[in-house]
């Protein structure tokens, strides 16, 4: 037995009448015969008209913690940052350590090498993955890079 389109979309179309609460009984099968070609469109009304506001009311956003603790790779060799109970951030790097306070996303330090010590700033990135810097070793600017790769 072959179905033809016609008799496929006439019984989607009284499977959505039934479904919907119409009138599943027509009067002739021939009333609502309906022709079918290749450049027919079958539109309905979207169910979800706008995705991203869909998706932004389903998923939660997780708060990034702003703190610099952790492992660090850096110009200036691995880097191990420490944030105590004071919010005291403190550090060691192959050539000496540092100690600081973080105000937003800007750590601002002294540092001690062996005889040298001075100042420093590290800027963070929103996400705290990464950073730029300066360190001011006797009147001279060091510029320092660095990427997270751990957290604490």
């Amino acid at each position: 037995m072959r179905i033809s389109v016609t008799e496929v979309i006439f019984i989607a179309l009284l499977a959505t009448l039934v479904s919907c609460g119409g009138d599943p009984e027509p009067e002739s099968v021939d009333s609502l015969s309906v022709e079918v070609t290749a450049d027919t469109v079958i539109t309905e009304e979207p169910m979800i008209t706008d995705v991203s506001e869909q998706l932004s009311e389903a998923v939660e956003t997780v708060p990034v913690a702003a703190d610099p603790a952790g492992l660090w790779d850096t110009t200036m060799g691995q880097l191990e940052l420490v944030v105590d109970d004071s919010e005291i951030v403190t550090g060691e790097y192959p050539l000496g350590t540092l100690q600081g306070t973080l105000t937003d996303n800007t750590l601002t330090f002294t540092y001690s090498e062996g005889s040298l010590s001075g100042e420093g700033t590290f800027t963070y990135e929103g996400d705290f993955n990464s950073f730029t810097g300066v360190q001011d070793i006797s009147g001279t600017e060091f510029v320092w890079d660095g990427r997270r790769l751990q957290a604490q």
